[in-house]
C-alpha cells in the first residue's frame, strides 16, 4: 500500500503563502508530489495572489527537487457540462468539445511548457473531465503517458496510458492499493496544512519518493473485475451521499 500526494491548480496567481508551505513540508520530508500546473489559467477564482514573475522558474525548481509537473488543462475554464470518462463532476473545459478545439487547447498548453522547459509525461484534467478524443489529442500532439485519475485500488495501462489512480481528497488507512490525494493549496486553511504536516511526518515511509516504483510495478497491469466493481461502488456510494435521503439519515444519526 502506498500513497501519491498531489497538488492541483498551480499559477502565477495562486496563494503564494499556502504553496510555499506545502511544497516546504513534502522537501523537508522527502516526499515527491504531482503538481498539476495550469499553462495559460484563464480562471477567475485562482487571481488570488498578485502575479508572480517568476511562476516558471519555480516551477521548473520544483522539478529539479525531484516533483513530477502535470499538464492541467490549458486556461482552466468549463465550457461543457459534459463528465466524460470519469462521472466525478458536470463541468469540463474538455469533455463533449470538439476534437479541433481540445487539439488547439492542448498544443498550445504543451508549447508554453516546452518554452518555460518543463519536463512533462502527466495529465490531470480540470475537475477530472475528459473523454476519448481528449486522449487522443495527448498521443498526438504530446509525450504523455501518464493519465493521473481512475477509480481503481491499483495504477493499470488501458488506451495507451498508464493510469494512476486518484480516489482520496484526505488521508484515510488503507490496507492495499496506490492511492492518491488530491489536495488544493489555494482552498486549505493553516489547521489543515499543519494536519497535513503531522499526517506526513507520522506516515513518511508509505509515501512515493519516484514514480519509477509505480511505472515499473504496474506498466503491464490490466483492470481487474475488483477495479470495476470498486469503481461502481465508489460513485454508488458518492451520488447516494448527496441524496436527500442521506441527509435526514446523517441528521438523525447526528442528533
Amino acid at each position: 500500500m502506498r500513497y501519491i500526494i498531489r497538488l492541483d491548480d498551480a499559477c502565477p496567481t495562486m496563494d503564494w503563502n499556502k504553496w510555499n508551505k506545502i511544497i516546504t513540508i513534502l522537501d523537508k520530508l522527502n516526499i515527491k508530489a504531482i503538481i498539476a500546473v495550469i499553462p495559460n489559467n484563464e480562471d477567475e477564482k485562482m487571481l488570488i495572489d498578485k502575479y508572480n514573475p517568476n511562476f516558471w522558474k519555480i516551477v521548473r525548481q520544483w522539478q529539479n527537487n525531484g516533483h513530477y509537473i502535470a499538464l492541467h488543462g490549458y486556461n482552466h475554464k468549463y465550457i461543457s457540462k459534459n463528465s466524460g470518462l470519469i462521472p466525478m463532476n458536470k463541468q469540463s473545459e474538455f469533455a463533449g468539445i470538439d476534437i479541433k478545439i481540445q487539439r488547439e487547447k492542448i498544443k498550445k498548453g504543451w508549447e508554453i511548457f516546452q518554452k518555460e522547459k518543463i519536463k512533462c509525461n502527466i495529465w490531470v484534467s480540470p475537475s477530472h473531465t475528459f473523454d476519448e478524443n481528449t486522449l487522443k489529442v495527448l498521443k498526438k500532439e504530446t509525450d504523455i503517458n501518464i493519465i493521473s485519475d481512475g477509480i481503481t485500488y491499483y495504477p493499470y495501462v488501458e488506451n495507451g496510458f498508464l493510469w494512476i489512480p486518484q480516489q482520496l481528497w484526505w488521508y484515510e488507512e488503507k490496507k492495499e492499493g496506490v492511492w492518491t490525494i488530491c489536495l488544493h493549496p489555494n482552498n486549505m486553511s493553516d489547521k489543515q496544512i499543519n494536519d497535513l504536516e503531522n499526517i506526513l511526518r507520522n506516515n513518511v515511509d508509505k509515501f512515493i519518493f519516484s514514480f519509477d516504483e509505480i511505472i515499473n510495478q504496474y506498466k503491464n497491469r490490466k483492470k481487474t473485475i475488483k477495479d470495476k466493481v470498486y469503481f461502481h461502488f465508489f460513485f454508488l456510494k458518492r451520488n447516494f451521499y448527496k441524496t436527500k435521503l442521506f441527509q435526514i439519515l446523517y441528521k438523525i444519526l447526528k442528533g
